[in-house]
């Protein structure tokens, strides 16, 4: 148990730190604003990753296409790409291109994209990015310090550097306090909503 013992309480001192540092940016309010604005006004979410990313990324749409802490109306919602899209995208035109093919195909302005890359560096997402942003698409990258993705982002919630797997526990965190603070927002002016949890 000792070793157990030394790595949870290395855990709570890492994510203790990182979430501190979380704290003071002002990209996960921004984040908040954009995605509820969004929703508001008739438009879409749009969110990919790779890996632990796109678990994240399901996890923030399967949030708000149910519920989070209010029984209300489901939002709209999408996780990139499908089965079919992401092999046959892969196989015809590259890895790389996976989810750019479909933010081209299927966000409009007014759309938000989020993206999640550990590395910061990946290129599928990096290509996304930069084609939602070309589209008028409101662009949202998870990452950490290193890396091209929260430069390339509309707003980077990038957060300091610590082992990858804590990296993307804290970017879980966060995607569940956004999707928190953005369903209580929608839901102060739904008459129909009420908490659940």
């Amino acid at each position: 148990m000792g070793n157990l013992d030394a790595r949870l309480d290395f855990k709570i001192r890492e994510m203790t730190e990182v979430l501190e540092y979380a704290k003071h940016m002002p990209e996960i309010s921004q984040a908040v604003d954009v995605i509820a604005t969004a929703f508001e006004t008739g438009h879409k979410l749009f969110a990919a990753g790779n890996g632990g990313g796109a678990c994240n990324a399901d996890q923030m749409i399967g949030e708000f296409v149910g519920r989070f802490r209010y029984q209300r109306g489901p939002l709209a919602a999408f996780s990139l790409p499908g089965l079919a899209g992401l092999t046959a995208t892969g196989n015809d035109f590259g890895f790389d291109q996976i989810y750019k093919r479909q933010v081209v195909g299927c966000l409009k302005p007014g759309d938000v994209f989020v993206g999640y890359s550990c590395s910061g560096n990946s290129p599928n997402i990096i290509e996304a990015i930069r084609a939602a942003n070309s589209a008028g698409v409101t662009t949202i990258g998870f990452s950490g310090w290193t890396g091209k993705l929260y430069k390339e982002a509309n707003i980077g919630i990038a957060l300091p550097p610590c082992n990858w797997q804590s990296l993307e526990e804290v970017q879980l965190i966060l995607t569940h306090l956004i999707c928190e603070l953005v369903e209580a927002r929608i839901c102060a002016n739904d008459p129909t909503a009420y908490r659940v949890h």
